[in-house]
């Protein structure tokens, strides 16, 4: 490594470190604690084969997404740093550096070097990937980025020598696989080849004939896709989809998720582009869903529209800006729900991979003005440099402070709060939180805002009833309990709570009414024995005028519902 590139590649590690060494000493937070803390199948590496064989979320969630390799690497930090969480920061630190030293080099491959060192920098100080790095769960995301561009580096390698040999093929096809392994989104790697083919792969032969040339990896890559899926779909029992569909976007067809997330470009083009404002949650309503066209479909249809005219306009003279567009593009797509809905309408997460591909079409677009700049007099090309030193520091700055929201769970949710005034989901974990600590009064104050923000969500009504039943408070509780079944009247464990409650109060006729409603809804016979039991319970204590709270329900582990 020559002097130079040895500065360049040591001066971006060192902006890497500026803007996270502020999260080394953050806590497990938000998924860590599910995932990692929690789960006991990352605490050891004794079955390694269970990594490959169960859903990504631990039991006694339902099984959903499947990234065994990211898994692997949970454990495998577990064990080396005995749980501290501090391994884990320094691992994703340690990724990150990694994924913007690869996309130096590939930036390197299609810019100057001066831009395609920007490129980097503004790479490894940018604020919107302050959650990929300051969450473990997260490294999956900056795993699928740093393979994404090796992969295409090893790709421009191979079309530049004119020569496609079998090693090749299988080097591209591991990278791909252990890609989608780390999260689903890297089997969008395959179109991030065919994009850098259609603009950056310079050839005079007809993308016809080009096309033909990459087929055979293309159709490994599809069969690798397929068995992925498989093997996926065994995994998370027999769901092929394997996650649950956002709140904003469930029940929606086609067309409505498209009117709704056309609101969420404009965020998309703010987070990338100068990511001032930053939140942990987007839930409604944050975000709400749409069904009919008004000034904020208008907004991202005009957005897209010129994302794309820009695309087609650079396509001859400046591809590497076209290449950035498609793989930004690409890399939104897993997220964009049309076709798919999935569990998010917006993280700021998910925008690691798509960001990549912004910054190298700022590079491009920037390769002109800098150009213009080199024939300027010193003193304008002064200001242009110090115009991208102050966007640098900005950039550290703004990083290195989010990394801190990140430090714990009570902080996280309390900022989120402020941040996203709006979330129900950020209140309703604050109200969790302030309840755990004692701070009732608080508590209830947020369990409150919650379920005004969003009164269609049962969990909230649920979480307070049963905060308020076990601390001797049935009274409010049983408000809440109904509250839940308007909502969802199938939800068996909230109507046994419900009759726990009014039993005892002494309202032993609405204990009967609740248990045979209960026997109404139940679909399995252990739960239909439970609510006969409870029948038989509120008849028992009706007959013999039990006294308010001398009747205490209690479910054996044989009745308890499945």
């Amino acid at each position: 490594m020559t002097r130079v590139k040895l500065l360049a590649a040591s001066s971006l590690v060192a902006l890497c470190l500026a803007s996270t060494f502020t999260g080394l000493g953050n806590k497990f937070a938000q998924d860590d604690m599910p995932v990692i803390e929690r789960n006991p199948v990352v605490h050891t590496l004794r079955e390694p084969v269970t990594f490959f064989t169960q859903s990504y979320w631990p039991k006694p969630f339902p099984p959903a997404l499947y990234r065994p390799l990211a898994t692997t690497a949970f454990a495998l930090q577990w064990v080396a740093g005995d749980g501290r969480p501090v391994v884990y920061r320094i691992t994703s630190i340690a990724m990150y550096a990694a994924a913007g030293l690869a996309l130096h080099h590939l930036a390197g491959l299609l810019l100057p070097p001066l831009l395609a060192w920007l490129v980097a920098a503004l790479f490894m100080v940018h604020p919107v990937h302050v959650e990929a790095v300051a969450v473990a769960v997260n490294q999956s995301e900056i795993m699928v980025g740093l393979l994404a561009c090796l992969t295409v580096i090893l790709y421009l390698g191979i079309r530049r020598r004119h020569q496609f040999r079998a090693v090749d093929g299988a080097v591209l096809f591991g990278l791909y696989l252990a890609a989608t392994l780390f999260k689903e989104s890297g089997l969008m790697l395959m179109g991030l080849i065919v994009a850098a083919e259609l603009t950056v792969v310079a050839s005079d032969r007809p993308t016809r004939q080009r096309i033909a040339e990459i087929r055979p990896l293309i159709l490994v890559m599809l069969l690798g896709a397929a068995s992925f899926f498989a093997i996926r779909t065994l995994a998370l029992e027999g769901d092929p989809v394997g996650t649950f569909t956002a709140e904003a976007l469930d029940g929606l067809s086609m067309g409505g998720r498209a009117l709704t997330m056309l609101t969420v470009v404009p965020h998309w083009f703010r987070l990338l582009l100068w990511p001032a404002e930053l939140q942990a949650d987007y839930s409604p309503r944050e975000i709400e869903s749409s069904t009919t066209w008004g000034g904020a479909q208008t907004q991202g249809a005009l957005l897209v529209a010129l994302a794309v005219m820009v695309m087609v306009a650079c396509w001859k003279r400046r591809p590497v800006v076209s290449f950035g567009i498609l793989w930004t593009a690409i890399g939104i797509f897993p997220v964009s729900n049309v076709l798919v809905p999935t569990g998010i309408v917006l993280a700021e997460r998910t925008l690691f991979l798509p960001s990549i591909g912004m910054m190298i079409a700022i590079g491009g677009l920037a390769a002109p003005v800098v150009e213009w700049l080199g024939s300027r007099p010193r003193a304008l090309q002064g200001v242009a440099a110090a115009a991208v030193v102050a966007v640098l520091a900005m950039g550290v700055s703004r990083s290195a402070s989010r990394q801190k929201v990140w430090r714990n769970q009570f902080a996280l949710w309390q900022q989120t709060t402020i941040d996203a005034p709006f979330s129900y989901r950020a209140h309703h974990a604050l109200a969790q939180l302030l309840f755990q600590a004692g701070a009732r009064a608080q508590a209830e104050i947020e369990y409150k805002k919650t379920i005004a923000l969003y009164p269609r969500q049962w969990g909230a009504y649920w979480d307070l009833a049963n905060k308020l039943r076990l601390n001797g408070m049935c009274e409010p509780a049983v408000r809440y309990y109904r509250q839940t079944l308007l909502i969802e009247p199938e939800q068996e464990a909230a109507r046994t709570s419900l009759i726990a409650c009014l039993l005892n109060l002494g309202r032993y006729g609405d204990a009967r009414a609740e248990a045979r409603e209960g026997m109404a809804y139940a679909t399995r016979p252990a739960r239909l024995r439970v609510f006969q039991k409870l029948v038989r319970v509120s008849d028992s204590a009706q007959r013999v005028n039990a006294p308010a709270g001398s009747v205490r329900l209690i479910i054996t582990a044989q009745d308890t519902l499945p």
